[in-house]
């Protein structure tokens, strides 16, 4: 699994290949083992149902389109905040396209059409004790 993102202006790139997780930040490489976060499983499209009538609580409150491809809108509540995650879901699919918060975007991709990860080139030191650097939230 390869993940490219934008934290506080910083460009990240998180690569999980079998239980091994690289993290690149301004050049720099740290190597750890997936303890925590969003792993692999978390991110299957096969986890993911197709099957509405399996949390019938859950129901879209809209649809809309995003680069052309026409998701249905969902809005969960989050404990720690007033305000509520959206989650865009791929209509024709059932799979994540974007999930929003208050000060985070992802946007999925590439579903089952990418090449196979590569761990990144150049010298990735071990981190102590062997941990990620993304506590908790890939």
């Amino acid at each position: 699994m390869y993940w490219s993102f934008d934290q506080q202006g910083q460009q990240m790139e998180m690569y999980h290949i079998g239980n091994s997780t690289y993290t690149v930040v301004g050049g720099q490489c740290v190597r750890g083992t997936m303890q925590q976060g969003m792993g692999r499983d978390e991110v299957d499209p096969g986890c993911f149902s197709d099957q509405p009538e399996e949390n019938p609580e859950v129901t879209p409150v809209g649809r809309d389109t995003i680069d052309g491809e026409e998701v249905l809108v969902y809005e969960i509540s989050q404990a720690e905040s007033q305000k509520p995650l959206t989650y865009y879901i791929l209509a024709d699919s059932g799979y994540p396209r974007r999930i929003e918060g208050e000060s985070m975007r992802w946007d999925f991709h590439s579903w089952g059409v990418v090449d196979p990860i590569q761990k990144p080139e150049g010298d990735c030191q071990s981190m102590p004790g062997g941990g990620t650097m993304a506590d908790g939230g890939s």
